[in-house]
């Protein structure tokens, strides 16, 4: 017996909807197990605060909605600000350039525009085709040729304008906001205290600003152009369709959207959780990844390739998890956004169908015209505030991006108030290095389990008098010059040091891209600048590393990653001619010379003893170099803060 096309027709849809219910319910039955199984592990790593993976920082509630199981580092802390607060805040550091406002009134006024010729096109539109087509007009229908013609042609303009101008919007937000980030990111140190002293309990500061910003920007720049464009729409075809309707009926359709769409809202996911959340997750992803090439080589000489691939699967599988939990949670979302649109449409209908209806006194081919262009304008209004309650759902959206590019801001805003005071009385500037009753604790999220490394130091480092530091390993030797450094706060005391004049070397030099004079001028990046090339070569032999530059490109030899290319000695003697270049007051090193030979270690030493404007700070382990220093600070590494002093 054949079958009818009704008959196919439910066949298939009864097939289409079992295929959907089943694929829902089988990624929902995998999720859950991967879920308790995730949860048995947080448990038994909870005692030493491993991280959570992200599946477990959210769960669903009887209602339906995700809710945290603790606060994660995405969820907002009490006392932050609040999302409007937070997005006028970044929105106008994202448009404070003249080239902003410029962007936003050209937008405003395209997006007058298209709605503008929106609302006349379809009207006319629909009018003239329905009116030749009912009528076998060849007028009406030249009528609709021509406008058709003049409506398309505007439109293409238009919307090409929009679309460009939108980009160009959010391009300037991401680049003023990036650069305003960057400007905080640079300032006093912040990005080591974000870094390593976790200030701000920020994770994945490159995530936020190289995506994050990114991600904002985009959505901000469609939220405006999309938020406006139906609440103007809307007044005007509301306004052109009263003229058949009236008033009355249109309003209380839309008062019916109203209520419906509240009542769909209460079972949609909380859209900006788990954006919060799935950027996260990206970011340690990310992280681990960078770790792995920043560690390339001590991973290798482990053989630790395996465990690596399981701790980037772990990442991923977290990332993953998460995605596809929140892509089943998108499903109630998707049903309320498609019922509320349909529930429309079926509801607008028949508050459009019945008035013409009671018309039958009006000529048939006025009528059809004119219903077909109020239908057309309704459905146009009907859209639009669909598009307007549905706002709420990309603020949603937004406000994950908008919660922590926030955050980032907040944590890279200078110091204030009582730590920003504590901090300034700890640190003063002077002529000379000084010591002041300075102790010193390793930094510990609880205060109370701090190590203390050095109590009570007084300590004087006049010009001409250099210091070696020594003692055990863990006593507190790098501690104590990031204290001088001001990267950490003492616990008690005052510490003593010239803003200017003091540089730094540190146990692994810093090399950064570009040529090899770079390399030697570094802070202050001399490029192919050849003016500074006899001082920089003066200063090369002086460390011993003539030879790098002998080359055919000498000093404008690059390299895309110098640490790739000198060895560990190399680079330390790196360090020794950008100090001899930039002859400071006070050089401070911190184990310089333990990758150099002890024959060379000596050379480099006198070389930096018989330049007597440079006073030097020392750590290092060989009693070899006592003999270039006049004070030797020991310390005792007894977990009580010893130390001592003794003249040389």
């Amino acid at each position: 017996m054949a079958c009818s096309a009704a008959q196919v027709f439910l066949l298939f849809l009864a097939l289409s909807v079992a295929g959907f219910a089943r694929l829902a319910s089988t990624e929902a039955q995998e999720l859950s197990r991967d879920r308790r199984a995730a949860a048995k592990v947080a448990k038994a790593r909870s005692a030493s605060g491993a991280l959570t993976q992200g599946l477990l920082d959210t769960q669903e509630a009887p209602n339906g909605t995700v809710v945290s199981k603790k606060r994660s580092k995405g969820a907002r802390e009490p006392g932050s600000p609040g999302f409007w607060q937070e997005l006028s805040f970044l929105l106008r550091l994202g448009l404070k350039s003249r080239k902003g406002g410029a962007l936003l009134g050209t937008q405003f006024g395209l997006l007058v525009l298209r709605t503008l010729l929106t609302v006349r096109a379809t009207k006319l539109s629909t009018f003239y085709l329905t009116r030749a087509i009912s009528e076998a007009s060849w007028k009406y229908w030249a009528r609709w040729t021509y406008h058709f013609g003049m409506w398309m042609s505007s439109a293409v303009v238009v919307n090409s304008g929009l679309r460009y101008t939108e980009s160009l919007i959010a391009l300037e937000m991401r680049n003023n906001l990036t650069r305003a980030a960057h400007a905080r990111y640079l300032a006093n140190n912040a990005f080591y205290r974000t870094a390593v002293l976790h200030a701000g309990s920020l994770d994945n500061v490159d995530q936020r600003i190289c995506s994050d910003i990114e991600a904002f920007a985009r959505e901000a720049a469609f939220l405006y152009g999309h938020s406006f464009k139906p609440l103007l729409e809307f007044t005007l075809t509301l306004q052109e369709s009263s003229q058949q309707l009236g008033m009355k009926r249109p309003l209380a359709l839309f008062a019916s959207q109203v209520l419906v769409t509240g009542a769909l809202r209460s079972i949609t996911p909380p859209l900006g959780r788990m954006v919060a959340k799935e950027a996260e997750l990206e970011g340690v992803f990310r992280a681990a990844h960078s770790r792995l090439i920043s560690h390339a080589e001590e991973i290798s000489f482990l053989k630790g390739a395996d465990a690596e691939r399981g701790i980037l699967n772990t990442k991923l599988s977290a990332l993953m998890g998460a995605q596809r939990w929140h892509a089943l949670q998108r499903i109630k979302k998707s049903m309320a956004e498609n019922i509320g649109k349909f529930q429309g449409l079926l509801v607008g209908g028949m508050f459009v169908h019945i008035p013409f209806l009671l018309r039958s006194s009006q000529g048939e081919g006025e009528r059809i015209s004119t219903f077909r262009a109020t239908e057309e304008l309704m459905l146009k209004a009907g859209q639009s505030f669909v598009e307007i309650l549905l706002l709420s759902k990309s603020l949603d959206e937004l406000a994950g991006h908008t919660h922590r590019i926030g955050t980032l801001f907040r944590a890279l805003e200078p110091q204030k108030g009582k730590d920003s005071k504590d901090w300034a009385q700890h640190h003063v500037a002077g002529e000379a290095i000084a010591f002041e009753a300075v102790t010193v604790c390793a930094p510990e999220p609880n205060a109370e389990e701090a190590r203390i490394l050095v109590k009570n130091l007084k300590l004087s480092i006049p010009k001409g008098s250099n210091l070696l530091i020594t003692g055990p390993n863990g006593s507190g030797k790098s501690s104590l010059l990031r204290v001088l450094a001001g990267l950490w706060p003492p616990t008690e005391g005052t510490v003593t040091c010239p803003t200017t004049g003091v540089f730094w070397l540190p146990q692994r030099p810093f090399l950064v891209s570009g040529t090899l004079r770079d390399q030697v001028t570094y802070p202050t990046l001399a490029g192919f600048q050849r003016r500074f090339d006899e001082r920089v070569l003066e200063c090369l032999r002086a460390a011993g590393l003539e030879k790098l530059a002998d080359t055919p490109a000498g000093l404008d030899r690059e390299h895309p990653e110098w640490d790739d290319v000198l060895s560990g000695g190399e680079r330390q003697r790196i360090g020794f001619a950008r100090m001899f270049y930039h002859k400071p007051t006070y050089a401070i090193l911190d184990e310089a010379t333990s990758a150099i030979n002890q024959q060379g270690e000596q050379a480099l030493y006198t070389q930096l003893q018989q330049s007597s404007s440079i006073t030097f700070v020392s750590v290092a382990h060989r009693l070899e170099l006592r003999r270039f220093h006049s004070i030797e600070l020991k310390l005792a590494g007894d977990g009580n803060g010893g130390w001592e002093t003794v003249k040389l």
